[in-house]
């Protein structure tokens, strides 16, 4: 299994981009400081990124590097989504207005704006004039004000961290604890 656990900064050397490993994941997926997923070559990886602050997001683009050297670069995948379109764009910007009041993450174009599928929302959104439209697409939305901002570390891994964790990623703690990757 390939274990990354470090975000690049920066743009990789042609040597370094010449073999990356890719993985394509959800918005969810990319939320999370801890995964365990496939490359799309269908190789096992874990990424545990113990300095990944709660809120922060792996952008489209992203790139990690593993405890052997090697570079992964993270893909937005298709995922389901609600498309928003209107009439005018003071009412774009009306339904815009209501899903940040709500905190909904959403990505935002000229036209239109996308969020992840969800029909409490919809229902409003379409009561507010607007149209709503279902497709797979990319889901890479606007960062938070703050979002890279750095105010606090966080602590690094803890046996409540190890608590709260799924099974699969107690077991790769546990492998790479044995491995002396964690103590």
């Amino acid at each position: 299994m390939l274990l990354f656990s470090r975000i690049h900064e920066g743009g990789l050397a042609a040597a370094e981009a010449a073999e990356p490993v890719r993985l394509r994941l959800t918005y969810d997926e990319r939320a999370k400081s801890r995964l365990a997923t496939m490359s799309i070559d269908g190789r096992a990886v874990a990424i545990l990124l113990p300095d990944h602050r709660r809120g922060s997001v792996l952008r489209d683009g992203a790139v990690l590097v593993g405890d052997a050297g090697e570079f992964a670069i993270v893909e937005a995948a298709s995922q389901p989504v609600a498309r928003i379109t209107a009439d005018s764009p003071l009412a774009l910007l009306r339904a815009t207005y209501h899903l940040a009041n709500r905190h909904v993450p959403a990505q935002l174009a000229a036209d239109a704006v996308l969020i992840e599928r969800d029909p409490v929302l919809e229902a409003m959104l379409r009561g507010l004039g607007v149209q709503v439209d279902h497709l797979e697409a990319p889901f890479d939305p606007e960062g938070g004000a703050y979002e890279g901002h750095h105010h606090h570390k966080p602590p690094h891994h803890t046996d409540a961290d190890e608590a709260s964790a799924t099974v699969g990623e107690q077991l790769s703690i546990a492998a790479h604890r044995d491995r002396g990757d964690i103590r």
